[in-house]
């Protein structure tokens, strides 16, 4: 597993808490979050086709997730998270992180939307979304290319996260490492849609679709 942590010298509070970048902050989700999340779930779904069942690991509210279970025709829908909110749209139930509460081959599909290049060891995370698919594992994250896109990676997950106190470690892997790490939790890589423009103009002139991508991953059982 490759951590990448360059960027760590620049402090999230200084980021978040300058005024002029919390009104960015504001401005972001008032203009971009809604086709953003269309975008997303469009592509997952695709990888999806139709489901059954779905857990969504580190689903957040759960709204998005609700709206991909209509999509894909799941009537089981399950989310966990290590910070579950007040206000959910699906139940929620809370994990440590490393360890998912549920049985092999509970779900027929697991997601995880931007969730990995968030948690202190995405390989056990995967491991454990593997185990737990019956059929597949859908990802949404990013691919790094070098210091400027790990830079502007890392820029982007503290502005988009921190209001919701959502860490930052500055975890992102180039595709070569990407594909060890699936190999390496058990995982076969079916399909991947890249790059993928999930931002309106201005954003997209910071996140360029070549940072970010869907794959589905097929659990490869001994």
């Amino acid at each position: 597993m490759a951590r990448y942590t360059a960027c760590s010298r620049i402090s999230n509070h200084e980021l978040f808490h300058v005024n002029p970048v919390s009104r960015l902050v504001d401005y972001y989700f008032q203009t971009n979050t809604s086709s953003r999340s269309e975008r997303v779930t469009r592509s997952v779904a695709a990888h999806i086709g139709e489901a059954r069942s779905l857990l969504d690991v580190g689903c957040g509210d759960g709204n998005n997730t609700l709206k991909l279970a209509q999509r894909i025709g799941a009537t089981r829908v399950v989310g966990v998270d290590v910070l579950v909110r007040e206000k959910t749209y699906i139940e929620v139930r809370p994990y440590d992180g490393l360890h998912i509460p549920f049985d092999d081959r509970q779900f027929e599909v697991v997601t995880m939307l931007d969730v990995l290049h968030h948690c202190g060891d995405p390989e056990q995370v995967l491991r454990e979304a593997m185990r737990i698919a019956d059929r597949a594992v859908v990802v949404k994250d990013h691919f790094a290319f070098g210091p400027v896109s790990r830079t502007v990676l890392y820029a982007m997950d503290v502005f988009g996260n921190r209001k919701f106190g959502v860490a930052s470690p500055g975890t992102y892997f180039d595709f070569p490492a990407w594909v060890r790490m699936v190999d390496r939790a058990g995982g076969r890589i079916a399909a991947v849609e890249w790059p993928l423009a999930l931002h309106d103009m201005p954003w997209r002139l910071v996140g360029w679709p070549e940072l970010q991508f869907t794959a589905k991953i097929l659990p490869v059982r001994a």
